[in-house]
C-alpha cells in the first residue's frame, strides 16, 4: 500500500464504505454552537419523536482530522432517535482547509478537542430548550471521530484541554459513558503497531512515521523531514521544540488520558484493520484494565477498517441506552454537582 493510498483511506473513504442511511427526519439542524475566529461551527439534532428530557449521544464523525462531515449521519446511530436518545451530530476543525486533506494548513492539537467540549457545554446550557437531559450525554465516534470521544470521555476536568470554545465555561464537558470504533489510541505507536501481526506490514511503518500523515499534521509536525518517526527518534532530546512537540502527542493520544474516575467506554476494532492496527485498541484495553474501569472490548476477527455487522451495532447501541439509563449515570457519580461530573 503506498502512503497515497493509506491516506486516502484514513481521510476519506470512510464514508463509501458506510451501509445505507437509516431515514431520520433531521430536526434541527445547523445549529451554532460556536464561532472561532469567523469559522462557524455547526452540529445537527437528532429527537426522539415524543418524551423527554431526552439522553444525548454526541457523534463525531471520523475522516483522518483533515477531512468527513457530521452529515449525513451513519445509519447505525441514526436509529438511536427511535430508540429514545437524541443525537447531536458536531463538526470540529480540521487540519486541512481544502477537501480531501490537500494540506496541512488547518486547525492543529488541541483546537479538534477544544471544540468538542464546546459542543457538550453548549448542549448542558441549551438543554432546557430541546427537552435534553443534561447529565445524561455519550459521545460515539469512528476512527479520528473516535479518538476525539474517547479524548473527551477520558481527559474531563483537564484545563489543558477544556479551552473556551463557545463560552458556556462554567457548564461541564464530561460524558458518561463513550463508544468508539476503532480509533487511534496512542500517536507515537501508530507507526510501529503496523509491523505487529495483525496487520504484520512492515513496509507501512516508514511511511505512517514519516511527513504528510494525519497524526502527524494533528500535531502540527507533518512537514517534510518532520512525522512521528523524527519525534520518536529525539524522544531524549531536552532541546527545543522536541519536549513540547512529545508533550503534545502524549496529550492528543486517549491511552494517556487514563485514570480511575473514568467513565465506562466500548471499544471496537477489526483485527483486519489496516488504516488503524488493532494493536492501538488492545493497547487501550490493557490500559483500562489496570484501575479496574468498567468497559466493553469487542475484537470483530477479519473486520477491516469499515463498521461492523448490523447485530454488533445493535450491540453498542444497546450498551449506550444501559449506560444512560438513570439509575446507572447516577450510580456512576454523575448527577449535578458530583465532583466527578468536572
Amino acid at each position: 500500500m503506498t502512503r497515497s493510498a493509506w491516506l486516502g483511506s484514513m481521510a476519506i473513504g470512510l464514508a463509501a464504505l458506510f451501509g445505507p442511511q437509516a431515514l431520520h427526519a433531521q430536526t434541527t439542524p445547523n445549529i451554532e454552537y460556536a464561532n472561532v475566529a469567523g469559522q462557524s461551527l455547526r452540529l445537527d439534532l437528532y429527537l426522539p419523536p415524543s418524551g423527554g428530557p431526552h439522553p444525548v449521544v454526541v457523534w463525531i464523525h471520523g475522516g483522518g482530522w483533515c477531512a468527513g462531515a457530521r452529515s449525513p449521519l451513519e445509519s447505525y446511530a441514526a436509529s438511536l432517535p427511535s430508540e429514545g436518545i437524541a443525537v447531536a451530530a458536531v463538526s470540529y476543525r480540521l487540519t486541512s482547509t481544502t477537501p480531501n486533506c490537500a494540506n496541512n494548513q488547518g486547525a492543529t492539537w488541541p483546537a479538534a478537542i477544544h471544540d468538542i467540549k464546546g459542543a457538550v457545554r453548549f448542549l448542558r446550557a441549551n438543554a432546557s430548550l430541546w427537552n435534553l437531559d443534561a447529565q445524561r450525554i455519550a459521545a460515539w465516534g469512528q476512527s479520528a471521530g473516535a479518538h476525539l470521544a474517547l479524548t473527551l470521555a477520558l481527559s474531563r476536568g483537564s484545563p489543558e484541554l477544556e479551552g473556551s470554545v463557545g463560552g458556556n465555561t462554567t457548564q461541564s464537558s464530561a460524558v458518561a459513558a463513550v463508544v468508539a470504533y476503532y480509533p487511534p489510541t496512542d500517536l507515537m505507536s501508530l507507526g510501529p503497531d503496523f509491523a505487529l501481526s495483525p496487520p504484520n506490514l512492515p513496509g507501512l511503518v516508514s511511511i505512517v512515521d514519516g511527513p504528510n500523515q494525519p497524526h502527524a499534521n494533528l500535531i502540527g509536525f507533518g512537514n517534510p523531514g518532520e512525522g512521528i518517526g523524527v519525534l520518536r527518534a529525539n524522544a531524549n532530546n531536552p532541546n527545543p521544540p522536541w519536549p513540547d512537540l512529545l508533550a503534545r502527542a502524549r496529550s492528543a493520544s486517549p491511552l494517556f488520558w487514563v485514570d480511575a474516575t473514568d467513565p465506562p467506554v466500548f471499544l471496537l476494532h477489526g483485527s483486519a484493520d489496516t488504516v488503524v492496527p488493532v494493536h492501538q485498541s488492545r493497547r487501550l484495553r490493557d490500559a483500562l484494565q489496570g484501575p479496574g474501569l468498567p468497559f466493553q472490548y469487542r475484537e470483530i476477527n477479519g473486520l477491516g477498517h469499515v463498521p461492523p455487522s448490523a447485530s454488533a451495532n445493535a450491540e453498542a447501541r444497546a450498551w449506550v441506552r444501559d449506560q444512560l439509563r438513570p439509575e446507572v449515570v447516577f450510580g456512576n457519580g454523575f448527577e449535578a454537582g458530583s465532583a466527578r461530573l468536572r
